[in-house]
């Protein structure tokens, strides 16, 4: 950890042994309460296979439950899915954003995205700011509750909310409504990859999210 009177940065080095790899991120926590949060995947000399998504995840307490964010909306869009996705400001509550598939899996996800903000009755909002733009999807299962659930009843609703800010996913793929993989430009082939956001706390119905993510750090 590193510190000055305006900042302080913590630092986490790691080795991903099962895949040969390294992973850092640090977190630098400004006086004015922001957090950026950078992070760096580097793979090893053993082989890897195509990474579904490249990103972080975080978990929010109950109470955030609307929504708003400046990106692709208002239905969910991929690398490779972004057709009627129109870029703009956007709104609605988490529970919203889950897509009920026959069978549940990923879904929900907003691409583009500069910033997203999280708010609730309790006054106080979450904003997350890509640094430039962020592949985000908020929901209130977790990433293995929608794994090991084969039916859309088998899925238990959590107070909680999982919050993944990625960089960005693999593809949908698909192309002949069946099998058919990703093109591979919208693959994330194993590489180095790196991507950076900031979160900032805010006072809902005092403070601007649009204005907050405009200012610096």
């Amino acid at each position: 950890a590193k510190a000055s009177p305006e900042k302080v940065t913590i630092a986490a080095d790691m080795d991903l042994w099962s895949v040969g790899s390294k992973y850092t991120v640090t977190y630098t926590v400004c006086g004015s309460g922001d957090i950026v949060v950078s992070n760096t995947f580097t793979p090893g000399e053993k082989e890897l296979p195509e990474l579904p998504r490249y990103g972080m995840q975080m978990t929010l307490p109950s109470g955030f439950e609307a929504m708003t964010w400046y990106g692709r909306g208002p239905h969910e869009n991929y690398w490779d899915r972004k057709t009627g996705a129109r870029v703009g400001i956007w709104s609605g509550t988490v529970q919203e954003q889950y897509v009920p598939y026959v069978r549940p899996q990923e879904n929900g996800n907003k691409t583009d995205v500069r910033w997203v903000a999280f708010t609730g009755d309790h006054g106080i909002g979450l904003l997350a700011v890509g640094m430039p733009l962020l592949s985000i999807s908020a929901h209130h299962y977790t990433t293995a509750d929608l794994e090991a659930a084969n039916h859309p009843y088998d899925l238990t609703w959590r107070d909680s909310i999982t919050l993944n800010p990625d960089w960005k996913q693999t593809g949908v793929g698909g192309d002949d409504s069946w099998g058919a993989r990703p093109h591979r430009e919208y693959t994330l082939f194993p590489q180095e990859y790196s991507y950076s956001y900031r979160l900032r706390p805010f006072v809902s119905g005092e403070e601007s999210p649009e204005a907050l993510a405009g200012q610096g750090w």
